[in-house]
């Protein structure tokens, strides 16, 4: 590998909101621990981004079975009835998945709308 591939790999490991829609674009799906040790970062911090593209309504979260790979031996998931959904630890086994645009509803994303709707005027009238 040249100097410039590994430069370009360097950056596009760095965690960016871009940086893991370029990845999950790539992937498809990917679960939780792949995610957290592409971009060598956090659990929160690459949540926080997942989090983003999550409101954006690019990734989706499939959940994996808590009682199946929690791991944080709480024993709440597997003991008490309705624990499942009180769970709070996310799960490295949780799969998250890239939804293209053309799959969203016909005039869903807003904010593409209106930037290709905004334009700037000039104070001149030019």
């Amino acid at each position: 590998m040249n100097t410039i591939d590994e430069a370009a790999d360097t950056v596009d490991r760095v965690l960016t909101p871009s940086n893991v829609k370029r990845y999950m674009k790539q992937r498809g799906t990917a679960p939780l621990s792949d995610i957290i040790n592409r971009f060598d970062a956090p659990p929160e911090a690459v949540l926080a981004i997942l989090d983003f593209w999550q409101q954006r309504h690019h990734i989706r979260k499939i959940a994996a079975p808590p009682a199946a790979s929690c791991g944080t031996g709480c024993s709440s998931c597997s003991t008490s009835p309705g624990a499942e959904s009180s769970c709070k630890t996310p799960v490295a086994n949780d799969l998250y998945e890239w939804i293209e645009s053309d799959a969203l509803p016909f005039g869903f994303d807003v904010l593409a709308d209106y930037e290709q709707a905004w334009v700037p005027t000039s104070p001149h009238g030019v």
